[in-house]
């Protein structure tokens, strides 16, 4: 089974970056890492609360936290996403004339529900030993996918279907063979299915597998060429979370040593819908001849609908330890998670001739595939310090992602992902995050908190075995208010920006020597605000 993902995203290219069942490590990173959300307090804190404890937000991150506090609480916590993503489409990268770049800011806004929580006590009432025992249950986003961005360019030099009909040609596809009912099971990508069958690519000058596309013309030197500007449109619209579930177990010893653990469970969707569009500013440019007569390219569109959804479990291991009053250090370990993931997928394409009775479309069957994904162990430690009126907190997690790897559903085997596990020991590697946090108290009802975070990145580049990781650091900025009544109810806001590192996006291979992929710069940024309420009791 072979899946063929045409849009190739990343901070870098790799050849060969897809196993023989398209999943790639890239798929592997986005359903690995970890973007933690949390209560309004960590957020606004920048989740630098392994040594803290005390909160609801902070048991995913240190199960240990749960035995902090001297009651029970439960918390619910709505937020409002703000997604910007800046895209500048290069139309060909080295090389001025008529192509030209354009730049668009696209925003998406959704409304969230990251963290939500309960943690029962039970108090012994001893003075000393195993005081308390606290359950929880806690649900925690640690990915957000929702997405929207849209790239622009007038193009000169190459088109998406100029592409295609270059990789046929080059390979010695026949006409029969990307027609016939079996093309799929002999190998052959959708991708390239639906553009021969709608007559975006067709053989020409009486040949079986020489292709050219409906952008594309016979030069009078026999050479191949666009036949006119080009406008082109991508875009790709993506949705869906990360959710870890935990059922928490938490001791205090003592007022001074707390433990805790997790059996946590994630549950992850993301769906990408992405399209690659081309319109002909001048059809009479573009004529074709058919059999039974001549028409000109108007414009066409490929549209490639992936989904995946997936199911994990891991455990997790917590310590705080308070050795005077005003100082605290935790720790906490993560077992690898084993995620089992279900993928589906259509790929759909029409174009649009100046007479309308050549234009034509076809959507491919819907593709479906399952396996295992294992991603890493985790480890974070922490250190707080406690001033009177406030709090200084600071934590660092590692997590080495060249240990990931895709096994066969149901077995041990990865035999069919040799190629793609190959990649991710080679290219991925270890990341860092570390995060700052500070809360302050002017009076004992209001709290003042602001955070930090920088997470690098997991990729790496690979000279001649010499690994290097990219310059690509994830950063977010947080600032956070709370409320205490005397009573049970309370209630925080905070507010985090997240920014990513610049992301490159090549819609097609090169087209042909000397002229390569149109470049699609995006930079994007998150925005989340985030309200808790909550009951002590």
């Amino acid at each position: 089974m072979r899946i063929v993902k045409y849009t190739i995203t990343g901070f870098m290219v790799l050849a060969a970056a897809a196993s023989a069942a398209a999943q790639d490590m890239y798929d592997a990173l986005r359903y690995s890492d970890y973007n933690y959300y949390g209560t309004a307090r960590t957020i606004g804190m920048g989740n630098a609360v392994t040594a803290l404890g005390g909160d609801l937000g902070s048991i995913g991150i240190n199960p240990a936290g749960s035995a902090v506090n001297s009651y029970s609480q439960f918390t619910i916590t709505p937020s409002l996403s703000m997604y910007g993503i800046k895209a500048t489409y290069n139309p060909a990268p080295g090389i001025g004339g008529e192509n030209e770049s354009m730049m668009i800011n696209t925003n998406r806004t959704r409304l969230k529900l990251p963290n939500f929580g309960l943690v029962l006590q039970w108090d012994d009432k001893k003075s000393d030993g195993l005081k308390r025992i606290t359950l929880g249950i806690v649900g925690n986003a640690t990915a957000n996918y929702s997405t929207s961005v849209l790239g622009r360019g007038i193009n000169a030099e190459s088109s998406y279907m100029g592409e295609i009909s270059q990789f046929l040609s080059d390979g010695g596809y026949t006409y029969n063979e990307m027609t016939s009912h079996s093309a799929y099971d002999s190998g052959i990508a959708w991708r390239d299915i639906v553009a021969a069958r709608t007559g975006m690519v067709s053989t020409f000058g009486g040949s079986n597998n020489n292709w050219i596309g409906a952008t594309e013309r016979e030069f009078p030197d026999g050479s191949i060429g666009t036949a006119g500007l080009i406008e082109q449109q991508w875009d790709r619209v993506t949705s869906g979370y990360k959710y870890d579930l935990v059922m928490n177990v938490g001791l205090n010893f003592s007022d001074q040593l707390f433990l805790g653990f997790n059996l946590g469970g994630v549950a992850l969707k993301y769906t990408s819908d992405t399209y690659m569009r081309e319109y002909a500013l001048n059809p009479d440019d573009f004529v074709i001849d058919f059999d039974d007569g001549t028409t000109c390219f108007d414009n066409a569109r490929l549209n490639s609908w992936y989904s995946a959804e997936g199911y994990g479990v891991y455990g997790k291991l917590g310590v705080i330890y308070v050795p005077i009053p005003e100082f605290r250090i935790g720790a906490a370990i993560q077992t690898p998670t084993i995620t089992a993931i279900k993928e589906n997928w259509e790929n759909y394409g029409d174009i649009t001739f100046t007479d309308r009775k050549y234009s034509s479309s076809e959507l491919s069957p819907e593709g479906e595939y399952e396996y295992d994904l294992i991603s890493p162990f985790r480890f974070n430690v922490g250190a707080a310090y406690n001033f009177g009126q406030g709090v200084l907190s600071a934590d660092y997690e590692y997590a080495n992602y060249s240990q990931m790897r895709f096994r066969e559903k149901g077995n041990e085997s990865d035999r069919a992902f040799r190629s793609v596990n190959s990649d991710i020991k080679n290219y991925m590697g270890p990341q860092h995050s570390f995060r700052i946090g500070a809360e302050f108290k002017p009076v004992p009802s209001v709290a003042v908190r602001a955070g930090y975070g920088l997470t690098t990145s997991a990729q790496y580049s690979n000279d001649r075995g010499v690994k290097k990781a990219l310059d690509a650091t994830r950063q977010y900025f947080s600032l956070g208010l709370g409320y205490s009544s005397e009573g049970s109810f309370f209630c925080d806001l905070a507010l985090r920006g997240t920014f990513y590192p610049k992301e490159y996006v090549y819609p097609y291979d090169n087209y042909i020597a000397g002229i390569d992929s149109p470049e699609i710069e995006l930079k994007q940024k998150l925005v989340d605000v985030v309200f808790t309420f909550g009951w002590r009791f």
